[in-house]
């Protein structure tokens, strides 16, 4: 018996997903580049995605400027917040704790120490109405200038 032609097997269906815009007008994956740490940030001006994460019905987008934005389920940014202390260090790494309102980010530029942070997602600052940063600390690194990379959850400085 010859394959003279092909049967068509549609298990879904395909249709396109409009994403909403920001307020300022901006589209949330204007640039959507996953890059290495090690590469720099783009020139224009625009918040690469470094690092992102799911958890809680939510998208966790890490930015190049030192954010993240927390997307719904429709793709709206729900809440935008800053993370990292210095100007042009990256928000590196993202995770979600499941099961619980912990968000642990970790922000690095190659000249100090990379910053890791614990965030409580359901309790707001009063003043910026961003998460709760519950405890901040350096990573280790000896001044090294790699980045910090994560094997199974742990941050290993170096080890990419």
């Amino acid at each position: 018996m010859a394959l003279t032609s092909w049967k068509a097997f549609p298990f879904f269906t395909v249709s396109q997903i409009p994403v909403p815009a920001d307020d300022d007008g901006s589209y949330v994956f204007d640039v959507f580049v996953l890059s290495p740490i090690w590469w720099p940030p783009s020139d224009d001006g625009q918040n690469e995605v470094t690092s992102l994460t799911t958890g809680s019905e939510s998208i966790f987008l890490g930015t190049s400027q030192g954010s993240v934005r927390i997307l719904s389920r429709s793709f709206k940014v729900v809440r935008s917040f800053p993370v990292a202390d210095r100007p042009g260090a990256s928000v590196t790494h993202v995770k979600q704790i499941p099961g619980t309102a912990y968000l642990v980010t970790i922000s690095e530029d190659l000249s100090t120490e990379p910053s890791l942070k614990v965030w409580a997602l359901d309790k707001m600052e009063k003043k910026t109405g961003a998460p709760r940063c519950l405890c901040t600390t350096t990573v280790q690194n000896g001044r090294r200038q790699f980045p910090v990379c994560a094997r199974g959850g742990v941050a290993f400085p170096g080890w990419c």
